[in-house]
């Protein structure tokens, strides 16, 4: 593929894409905030479970 037909191809695309409208927004905020609170959830039991059996590793 050259650079001619990349810009065609990315034309095209940005021509048939359309912008996402509130609730879909709203719907993809909610999913990775609840992604990053499952995940710090689990560091956080995690770091309790290493303080918890092993008290000396940590300084």
């Amino acid at each position: 593929m050259n650079i001619g037909e990349f810009f065609t191809r990315s034309r095209r695309l940005l021509i048939h894409s359309k912008r996402p409208d509130r609730k879909e927004i709203w719907l993809t905020v909610r999913i990775t905030a609840l992604g990053i609170l499952v995940i710090g959830l689990v560091g956080y039991v995690i770091h309790i479970l290493f303080t918890v059996l092993l008290p000396q590793a940590t300084s």
